[in-house]
């Protein structure tokens, strides 16, 4: 499989196991989950899909995290990335959160929007990350400020943490792949090819080019045609190295035409959302909204929640919403595309 597509895709078919459990269970542990450390974001993006959310004020408990991810951990979490309802690297106890769970062996990734990745955190998080990702959407300071919502100053600020990042890494011989994403869109379409090159020069592993997705609470709204901007992957594909890969998401691009085959979320099993509140709900469907709550990590452990009653009830309330209420090409939708195969075989799929 080419990198493209471990990236334009999904990777459960890695872990035959645990879907084997879920065909005989019914159900099974997550291998993935988000975690959202705090509410508190320093930018104001115009695409944001949760622009709904109250800001400021709620961070996620640390000793309850602490010890929720031992948990999660005993029970078959493979990995976590950091990320949710704002920018986690506001949490003072990112670093400790990122580090402790390295410790229990799940790998660690943060999605961030760069700005607070100072020297001193880079140094502190770095090593114990199998990625980062820096969200840049714009190619020049002017269009940066316009689409984050604020100074044009951080835009070079974030380069400049972009590499410092990536010379750390190289002196220190880390791991962590360093990444830097755009999201589509006609604001930015003019600097996708300008920011490509300028977070290659920075040291970047990896330029991703994403998909607007909506959200349905989303104050927000785009409706785009991605045909039209297809033919910049060419384009991008030629900025390549032997040390710079370029991620074009045309699949995802593509799937958001495609109306969903399948009448059930059935990936939720395999993935949980942690919000700052500290409480487990299914997707960012349902922030703020106490029906879909799974449990609180302040009241239960992890394992009591995911296999308690409350779950089962969401679980079963779940079963009847309408699918095409949910989020446009959700994180879920490609895993769903294959579950739903998996449990409605076509004819020739033993031919194999």
């Amino acid at each position: 499989m080419s990198k493209t597509n471990r990236i334009d895709s999904h990777k459960l078919q890695y872990h035959p196991a645990r879907v084997a459990q879920w065909q005989e269970r019914g159900d099974c542990f997550p291998v993935y989950v988000e975690i959202g450390l705090t509410n508190r974001c320093n930018h104001r993006c115009v695409f944001c899909a949760l622009d709904w959310l109250e800001r400021g004020g709620v961070d996620i408990n640390s000793e309850v995290l602490v010890q929720s991810l031992a948990d999660m951990a005993a029970h078959g979490v493979k990995s976590i990335m950091f990320a949710g309802e704002g920018e986690s690297l506001l949490h003072r106890d990112a670093p400790l959160f990122i580090r402790v769970a390295n410790a229990h062996g799940i790998k660690v990734a943060v999605t961030t929007n760069g700005v607070p990745l100072t020297p001193d955190k880079a140094e502190a998080c770095l090593p114990y990350l199998s990625w980062i990702r820096f969200s840049v959407n714009a190619g020049t300071a002017e269009q940066y400020a316009a689409i984050h919502q604020t100074k044009a100053g951080d835009f070079e600020r974030v380069l400049a943490n972009i590499r410092y990042a990536a010379e750390f890494k190289r002196q220190n011989n880390l791991k962590v792949d360093i990444g830097v994403q755009i999201l589509l869109l006609p604001e930015a379409f003019d600097g996708v090819l300008q920011l490509a090159e300028l977070v290659k020069d920075a040291g970047a592993d990896n330029f991703q080019v994403k998909p607007y997705s909506q959200h349905p609470s989303s104050s927000n709204r785009y409706y785009l045609d991605y045909q039209q901007y297809l033919h910049l992957e060419p384009q991008l594909k030629a900025f390549e190295s032997e040390t710079f890969t370029v991620f074009f998401r045309s699949n995802s691009m593509l799937r958001l035409a495609d109306s969903a085959d399948y009448g059930l979320c059935h990936g939720l099993p395999f993935f949980a959302l942690i919000n700052a509140h500290g409480q487990i709900i299914p997707c960012n469907l349902f922030y703020n909204d106490p029906e879909f709550i799974y449990g609180d990590l302040k009241q239960q452990s992890f394992a009591e929640i995911w296999t308690g009653e409350q779950r089962k009830k969401v679980l079963e309330a779940m079963k009847k919403r309408n699918i095409k209420e949910c989020r446009q090409g959700c994180r879920l939708d490609a895993i769903n595309r294959y579950l739903h195969r998996v449990v409605s075989p076509e004819e020739r799929d033993d031919f194999i």
